[in-house]
């Protein structure tokens, strides 16, 4: 093998690690949602997102981390949280291109009750991520329970076509 091929080598083993690595950071970004929301840090919970990062749901709109904190301190979430609440993401489609990135699955919401865990909501989810100085950061999520309608499986069937 001569130095050319062994650059050229070199440099695929580079770019494959460093998509591993951000792979790793987005299902970080990802994982860490549930817990943030679910102890009540509020701070953590917003940091997930950028400046303009959007949340969007069937029950929120909330623009910028100040609206993701206030929601998770309201008291709407303190209710839930009090309740006992676990926010678990299935492990998502992910795909990366250079500064941008997307990913699409599914969360359930388990409430505890006096008889154990519920399933409070089951949900599709469409993130979008951009890598920013400090890092990736959620520049939208967009999520729908499953209910029957079209809403939530539009939102699933962007893992395969992105456009959608």
């Amino acid at each position: 093998m001569d130095d050319n091929q062994l650059q050229d080598r070199l440099a695929t083993l580079e770019e494959r690690v460093g998509l591993l690595e951000d792979q790793l950071a987005i299902h970080r970004l990802i994982n860490s949602w549930g817990p943030a929301v679910d102890t009540g840090n509020a701070e953590v919970a917003g940091s997930l997102f950028a400046e303009d990062g959007l949340l969007e749901s069937d029950m929120s709109y909330l623009i910028g981390p100040a609206a993701v904190s206030a929601m998770v301190k309201a008291e709407g979430h303190q209710s839930l949280i009090r309740d006992g609440s676990a926010h678990i993401p299935a492990f998502p489609i992910v795909d990366i291109e250079g500064d941008q990135a997307r990913a699409t699955g599914y969360t359930r919401v388990y409430r505890h009750t006096d008889d154990g865990y519920e399933v409070w909501r089951v949900s599709a989810n469409h993130w979008e991520f951009r890598r920013t100085h400090d890092g990736w950061r959620v520049a939208r999520r967009t999520n729908h329970v499953i209910d029957g309608g079209p809403e939530a499986n539009k939102i699933l069937a962007r893992a395969f076509d992105p456009k959608r």
